[in-house]
């Protein structure tokens, strides 16, 4: 966090940063310190400076009206909005420090249950009002105009169905959209997920708005792949328990979305992973492609 909003900010909130600064959200646009308020309460404050652009701007402004309007009548548990700052020169939000990130290896059956549980209730909540709502769509995006360049580059030579893949990415839309619409959290992943007394604590509502469960479910396997983690049945299993679908259908939405994510979206972050988690992506692709085919014999 850096520049003369930040220091508008730290004024106005009047905290101080911590000695060892955590960074959550690594890949958010926004700066975020952990910090402890003038009463003494840890907190982490989330900056967003008009400089990064209109796209973070909004994705700030996004979570904003989230903590202020549908956080209290949300079915699950997120960090309180302890204060904020909403001007033309960025955005800034301050919440309680809300518990501790686990990482995913050590995730349980049973805690995956329950994240599929507290998936299922925020996919059943009443969808919001206002065109503020309607989150951009990467992955829609990327299949109506992808990067043929650098997906080629990625996958060509270890994914065998990759041209018939590109040429029949709307029958992958088709699939990925065949349920509902819900309103997503847009971000589902273990990192963004924090315990506090046995309870799950959702963090980052950047990208929150109406969208496909399919986008929260399928992101976690994503994330959780270059760490060599496959979500367990139980999550889906627990899901389907308190959110009742035709499970085929379900299934065959949740491969289509993970496989496009995979193929469509994924090459710009390899940087991001190990070559042990690149081939941990590519295998899962693998095996994700030749299980969609089979589903169109």
């Amino acid at each position: 966090m850096s520049g003369d909003f930040t220091t508008t900010v730290l004024d106005r909130f009047g905290v101080i940063g911590q000695a060892s600064v955590a960074r959550i959200e690594s890949r958010s646009a926004a700066g975020v310190g952990a910090v402890r308020t003038p009463d003494g309460q840890d907190a982490y404050l989330k900056v967003t400076p008009a400089a990064l652009g209109r796209q973070a701007l909004a994705a700030a402004r996004r979570e904003l009206a989230f903590y202020r309007y549908v956080a209290p009548v949300a079915p699950l548990r997120t960090p309180r909005l302890l204060d904020s700052i909403d001007i033309e020169v960025g955005v800034a939000v301050l919440l309680e420090a809300a518990g501790e990130t686990r990482a995913v290896a050590s995730w349980t059956d049973g805690m995956w249950a329950d994240l599929g549980r507290e998936l299922a209730a925020l996919h059943s909540m009443p969808l919001p009002e206002g065109a503020g709502w309607n989150r951009p769509d990467a992955l829609h995006e990327a299949l109506v105009n992808p990067d043929l360049d650098g997906i080629h580059d990625f996958w060509a030579g270890v994914l065998p169905q990759l041209a018939d893949l590109v040429a029949r990415r709307v029958e992958l839309e088709e699939d990925l959209g065949a349920l509902p619409p819900v309103f997503v959290h847009g971000d589902c992943h273990t990192d963004n997920i924090v315990h506090s007394a046995g309870s799950l604590v959702f963090c980052d509502w950047q990208a929150a708005g109406i969208g496909r469960a399919v986008s929260d479910l399928a992101f976690l396997n994503v994330r959780a792949t270059p760490a060599g983690v496959t979500v367990p049945q139980a999550l889906i299993d627990t899901y389907l328990e308190h959110r009742p679908y035709d499970r085929h259908a379900l299934r065959r939405a949740l491969l289509a979305e993970e496989l496009a994510i995979l193929v469509f979206l994924w090459p710009p972050f390899a940087a991001f992973n190990s070559p042990a988690g690149i081939n941990r992506i590519r295998r899962r692709a693998r095996e994700l492609a030749e299980q969609w085919f089979e589903t169109l014999a």
